[in-house]
């Protein structure tokens, strides 16, 4: 029998964990949340009003949805923009991996989206996403031809998923791709909060011939809900930022995938 302490931490990692879900695909139902879960519809019911007591979500019969995304899909904005120096180190380093006259495919994520602010360089570029924010900010862009994929819209990360954003990739053969995850492990690979992605982004690993995972440092050791079936070998090169260790370097190139690390600017003395 659980002590009230555990019983507590448990109820709360449930809970964020919810909210994980709710905010990668913008809705969950409490169906959906019973068969993750293994509890009943009431201590379902009981997680999701209090956090739209807490304000993260709105309430509908059968679930819930995320309570920012009108704002968020009003403003093209993408959620929970944390680690934002890394991530801007991030894309620098890795734009320097792009070459005029290359196919790149972008996932969608705040990650991804910062290399696209590190591009000026290039003047002729291919690219095929699912980031409609991406779609948007770079199709205006002389030499920049954009194939954005079909499927269901998801507001939290402004991208489609779904079966027609997997079958988009069937004849696209690319030189690079660019994949966000949520959480990346050397023993569990990379894993989501949502399973509505992962046949995405499995399509977009075999349509190109060198993949590079993008993700700052604190999602390396970390685990989320649903783990992608995927060899290491199809992963050429984690790109992350300087909060790596040593032994945490090494234990991705022990599995044959390449590490590259971004600095992080210097802070200037005040």
């Amino acid at each position: 029998m659980k002590s009230k302490s555990e019983q507590f931490a448990d109820m709360q990692q449930r809970r964020e964990k919810i909210l994980e879900m709710i905010r990668e695909d913008g809705t969950v139902t409490v169906k959906a949340l019973t068969e993750t879960f293994g509890l009943t519809e009431a201590t379902l019911r009981t997680d999701l009003r209090m956090l739209q007591k807490q304000g993260f979500v709105q309430r509908y019969h059968g679930g819930a949805t995320l309570m920012t995304g009108k704002q968020n899909t009003g403003a093209m904005l993408l959620e929970r923009q944390t680690h934002l120096e890394e991530k801007e180190a991030i894309g620098r380093l890795a734009a320097q991996h792009i070459e005029n006259g290359d196919t790149v495919i972008f996932d969608s994520g705040t990650t991804t989206t910062a290399i696209t602010d590190a591009i000026s360089h290039i003047r002729r570029l291919s690219v095929v996403t699912t980031a409609v924010n991406i779609a948007l900010k770079l199709g205006g862009e002389p030499g920049i031809n954009i194939l954005l994929t079909g499927g269901t819209f998801k507001f939290p990360t402004l991208s489609t998923s779904g079966e027609k954003a997997a079958s988009f990739f069937e004849n696209v053969l690319a030189e690079k791709l660019f994949l966000a995850t949520a959480c990346i492990s050397p023993r569990l690979g990379l894993s989501f909060p949502s399973e509505t992605d992962i046949k995405v982004k499995l399509a977009m690993i075999n349509s190109a011939s060198t993949v590079y995972v993008v993700a700052d440092s604190s999602k390396i050791d970390k685990v989320s809900m649903f783990a992608m079936p995927c060899d290491w070998s199809n992963i050429h090169y984690l790109i992350t930022d300087s909060g790596i260790s040593a032994a945490q370097v090494n234990a991705f190139e022990a599995l044959g995938v390449k590490v590259l690390v971004a600095p992080l600017p210097l802070k200037r003395a005040m």
